[in-house]
């Protein structure tokens, strides 16, 4: 059962890795296909093979007319779901005409499915095709050879499959490395900056419906001073925790400088916000990381504007927390 879970995992297919980068790797391959079928058209046709010349170099047309208009930013004129249908369709014509130097193409057909298609849409015409061109070597070839045939296909699939989600993975990860806090797994400012100007952009349906939290951990020189670093790092992952058992799903945790956070709350009042602010700062007093010693924070809350842009509505936060700190610290305050 172990092993049934680990090779379902391996080949889970919801990931596509290749999405954002399908345009220009079907703009490569259509001009790259154009020149190198050139010279098997060529020679289908002089050996009066009329049909499949034909059909490859049709074939070529409609890969350069997607070359062509993908080059200039234009959605391909001809779906690649079927131009990949008609390629592995001259797959299984080749194999019935030619027998073994047929079933040599059957490869980069799969190869060129998940490239060029969404993987769902790949894995589907690819599994057809092995059907297919399998009982067809299998009949002009012979069982052995058609079995070879068959199970090293499918293993160039399951292999495709097992590579693309290794990349998935890794892209997973370089995103999460460049949004997130290595030290507390908060947002960092990047990320922040980025989710501000969607908000605050024209036209965005929550504008002026939401809230920040600047929080600010009081006395932490005096913590890192008296404790040490790794003592100051332990209640910076600690208010994380905190923060985050606390929080809605929809909110969103960001560390913006050493002992800064900023907690998002989409959707939220002035008065929900600050009742969440004075709830976060009375569990974080109640609770502290460092026996015997007492651990605070000031929480400014900025509520947005429609007029604020994404700086206006981040500095209202911190003009509030400053505020809080001015007043004494360990208290809340919000923006005017």
């Amino acid at each position: 059962m172990e092993f049934l879970a680990r090779l379902y995992r391996a080949l889970r297919v919801d990931d596509d890795a290749l999405a954002d980068h399908r345009d220009r790797i079907a703009l490569i391959l259509s001009a790259v296909s154009v020149v190198l079928l050139l010279p098997f058209t060529v020679n289908h046709l002089l050996a009066d093979r009329l049909a499949l010349g034909a059909l490859i170099f049709a074939a070529q047309v409609m890969m350069g007319a997607n070359a062509w208009a993908l080059r200039r930013g234009r959605q391909a004129p001809v779906p690649f779901w079927l131009m990949t249908l008609g390629f592995m369709l001259a797959v299984c014509g080749s194999i019935e005409r030619l027998g073994l130097n047929g079933t040599f193409w059957a490869f980069p057909a799969a190869f060129v499915s998940y490239f060029v298609l969404p993987r769902k849409q790949a894995m589907a015409l690819s599994a057809a095709m092995t059907v297919v061109a399998t009982a067809l070597a299998w009949r002009a070839l012979g069982m052995p050879v058609g079995v070879r045939f068959g199970a090293t296909l499918v293993l160039t699939q399951v292999m495709i499959n097992v590579v693309l989600n290794v990349v998935g993975d890794l892209q997973r990860a370089l995103v999460q490395q460049t949004l997130t806090d290595p030290l507390t797994g908060a947002y960092n400012r990047r990320h922040l900056a980025q989710q501000l100007a969607l908000l605050t952009r024209p036209g965005s349906d929550v504008q002026g419906m939401n809230a920040l939290l600047a929080i600010d951990v009081d006395h932490f020189k005096a913590i890192n001073d008296q404790h040490g670093h790794a003592a100051g790092d332990a209640v910076l992952v600690a208010l994380v925790a905190t923060v985050s058992a606390r929080k809605r799903q929809s909110d969103m945790l960001f560390r913006t400088g050493g002992e800064e956070f900023v907690l998002l709350l989409p959707r939220t009042s002035a008065q929900d916000a600050r009742q969440v602010a004075e709830s976060l700062r009375a569990r974080i007093a109640a609770n502290p990381p460092l026996p015997g010693h007492p651990i605070t924070v000031s929480i400014g809350v900025g509520v947005q504007r429609p007029q604020h842009s994404a700086d206006q509505w981040l500095d209202a936060a911190d003009q509030a927390l400053y505020q809080a700190k001015h007043d004494g610290r360990n208290r809340v305050e919000i923006s005017a």
